[in-house]
């Protein structure tokens, strides 16, 4: 008889902590769809123009679409002969709506003439709205009077919009 009065009350409160578990377990469709109401496309277009360009006519261009997170960063590798380029973008959602992309650049370029690699890198917070392009320059923009003719620029185009349309 003793048992019995002890196994009842410790089947009452699995039963009780099971409903609960099932009440508190996350469906995975939902929770798939809350993050992707959440995601961000981010959109990085590359082009290599002429210092001297007449127009915009680009040498070489690229594009890369990746999807994110609010706060998760983005990481773009761009290789030349001479140069690397990374772009580092962090979109973060603000109170009003609005995007705040913390983006960072960073380059090593090494000169024909002396093996020397040299470093630089950006750090930028830019406030934007979704859908509004933000242009980047990481080797920074180019005089066409100062510099050769074999002198390019090369131009990072970022934009960011919902992966959903609400």
């Amino acid at each position: 008889m003793r048992k019995r009065s002890v196994v009842v009350p410790l089947l009452l409160t699995l039963a009780v902590a099971g409903a609960h578990a099932q009440e508190t377990e996350a469906d995975p469709k939902e929770a798939l769809q809350q993050l992707l109401s959440k995601a961000l496309s981010v959109t990085i277009s590359a082009r290599v123009l002429p210092s001297d360009a007449q127009g915009d006519t680009p040498i070489w261009n690229a594009a890369s679409t990746k999807l994110t997170i609010p706060g998760r960063s983005i990481k773009v590798r761009l290789d030349g002969d001479n140069v690397r380029i990374y772009l580092i973008c962090t979109p973060y959602l603000q109170e009003d709506g609005e995007v705040l992309l913390v983006a960072q650049g960073q380059v090593w370029l090494t000169q024909p003439t002396d093996k020397e690699v040299k470093y630089s890198s950006t750090f930028y917070s830019i406030p934007l709205s979704f859908g509004e392009k933000v242009l980047f320059f990481p080797l920074g923009l180019s005089n066409a009077e100062e510099q050769n003719k074999d002198f390019y620029n090369i131009e990072l185009e970022i934009k960011i919009v919902p992966y959903e349309e609400k």
